[in-house]
C-alpha cells in the first residue's frame, strides 16, 4: 500500500496519458482505414468517442501549456531576483536559460508534452492526407495542435530575448 501512495501521481498520469493515446489511437485507426464509399463524406464516429477525444485533447493542451507557462514564469522570476541580488554579474542582461525550464519540469509533464505532440502530429498528418475524407474532430484537433505549436514556438523564440 505504501508503494501505491508513493506512486499515486505517476499512476494518475499514466492512466490519463494511456486514455489519451487509446482514445485518439481509436479515432486515428477508424479515420485512417476508412475508405470513402460515395454515400458518406467522412467516417461515422459515435458521440461518446467524439466527446472523450475532445475532452482529452483539450485537457492535454491546457495542462501542458499551463505547466510550461508556469515553469517559464518561475524561472524568469528567479533569474530576475538573482540579477537584482548580483547587479555586477556580466550575464545580467542575458535571456533566461531554457535548459533551466526543462530541468524544472517533472517527468510527468515532459511525458505529457511528448505524447501530446506525437499524437497531435499523427492527427495533423492524417488530416493533411485525408483532407475532406476525415472528420471535423480530426480537423479541430489538428488546428488546435498547430495553435499550441505556434504558442510553444513563440515561447522558444521569446527565450532568446534579454530580460530587461
Amino acid at each position: 500500500m505504501d508503494f501505491l501512495r508513493q506512486q499515486l501521481f505517476n499512476i494518475i498520469a499514466f492512466v490519463f496519458l494511456g486514455l489519451f493515446v487509446a482514445v485518439w489511437g481509436s479515432v486515428l485507426l477508424r479515420v485512417g482505414f476508412w475508405v470513402p464509399d460515395g454515400r458518406t463524406i467522412a467516417p461515422q464516429l459515435n458521440g461518446a468517442l467524439v466527446t472523450a477525444a475532445g475532452v482529452l485533447a483539450t485537457s492535454m493542451s491546457s495542462l501542458t501549456a499551463s505547466a510550461l507557462g508556469f515553469t517559464i514564469a518561475e524561472v524568469r522570476r528567479d533569474e530576475e531576483v538573482r540579477r537584482d541580488l548580483e547587479p555586477g554579474d556580466a550575464d545580467s542582461t542575458a535571456g533566461f536559460n531554457p535548459a533551466e525550464v526543462t530541468a524544472r519540469l517533472s517527468g510527468r509533464i515532459v511525458a505529457a508534452v511528448v505524447v501530446y505532440m506525437a499524437v497531435g502530429l499523427l492527427v495533423l498528418l492524417l488530416w493533411l492526407a485525408k483532407g475532406t475524407a476525415s472528420t471535423d474532430l480530426i480537423g479541430a484537433f489538428a488546428l488546435s495542435l498547430l495553435g499550441w505549436l505556434i504558442g510553444a514556438a513563440g515561447v522558444v523564440f521569446q527565450a532568446e530575448k534579454p530580460i530587461t
